[in-house]
């Protein structure tokens, strides 16, 4: 048992066992949340870095990833190079799974700050990590041949989810979350709002947000008093973006910058506003 579950849940067999589905290829429709994390700079980094070094030091990050989403009772659906996907709410119901998605990712945050600490102090490069994480209505299940098959999740719901991955690397952010799941969970998340995005195949644009902490888990997972400012700043902004009142969307994101001079997100948003005649202004489209 130990040794099948390194490379099957121990929890998802019990979780299916408990459930008494099955071992048939089929599925069905469920809302849940559904988990991507990446490496900032990856294949850079694999080409500079002696192979053994560079898997024992992803090894550890996917430690680090699979112990938070483990401890949110998620589930770890697939390694996809240093890509992890998971998702929350199958095949034991979570009614809070937009929540534990967003603690997991939290806790992927403090814990590559160890590792990377660790890292720095050897004089070596540190690993940033990126989330995308979304909630939706998707098809789950065994899926696959009757020769193998996997339990996982399928769906625009999961394609939303790994662009939200990407899209981190337009913004300079590491967790950006979907309205979906702002509106499952925002009572216990500090978010800032970082714009309307379009996706491919929809007509109406999806508001994304950067995940900067939450309540209720740990003092380290609180935000500071100019997190908070910051957080405040930037739905100003955004609520002139929004109301299409780009000289002010502009004059907000500059101030934010001077007092905030790192902050990504009003950088890019700064450099969008200032660069793009306003009457042509559209929205960023969400692509991988």
């Amino acid at each position: 048992m130990k040794s099948f579950a390194a490379f099957v849940p121990v929890g998802l067999v019990r979780q299916l066992l408990d459930s008494e589905q099955k071992l048939v290829l089929g599925g069905h429709s469920r809302f849940l949340t559904i988990f991507f994390s990446d490496l900032e700079g990856f294949s850079t980094m694999s080409e500079e870095v002696p192979s053994q070094e560079l898997l024992l030091r992803v090894s550890a990050y996917l430690g680090v990833v699979t112990h938070a989403v483990n401890m949110e009772h998620g589930t770890i659906d697939k390694f996809i190079g240093d890509g992890v996907m998971a998702f929350w709410g199958a095949p034991a119901l979570l009614e809070d799974h937009a929540q534990r998605s967003c603690f997991a990712a939290l806790r992927i945050r403090e814990g590559m700050k160890e590792l990377n600490a660790g890292w720095e102090a050897a004089g070596t490069r540190p690993l940033n990590v990126r989330i995308g994480i979304h909630s939706d209505a998707v098809l789950v299940g065994n899926i696959g041949s009757k020769e193998r098959m996997s339990y996982t999740v399928m769906g625009d719901g999961v394609n939303i989810a790994a662009r939200l991955e990407g899209i981190n690397k337009e913004y300079g952010t590491g967790i950006c979350i979907s309205h979906a799941v702002f509106k499952e969970a925002g009572e216990r998340l500090c978010v800032r709002p970082i714009d309307d995005v379009t996706v491919k195949g929809r007509r109406s644009k999806i508001p994304i947000y950067e995940l900067v902490g939450a309540y209720g888990i740990g003092p380290e997972f609180e935000p500071d008093e100019a997190t908070l400012r910051l957080c405040k700043l930037t739905r100003t902004a955004y609520n002139a973006l929004v109301a299409e009142d780009y000289a002010m969307a502009l004059s907000r994101y500059q101030e934010i910058e001077v007092e905030y001079p790192d902050d990504p997100v009003a950088r890019a948003m700064a450099t969008r506003l200032a660069t793009i005649d306003p009457s042509r202004l559209v929205p960023l489209q969400m692509s991988r």
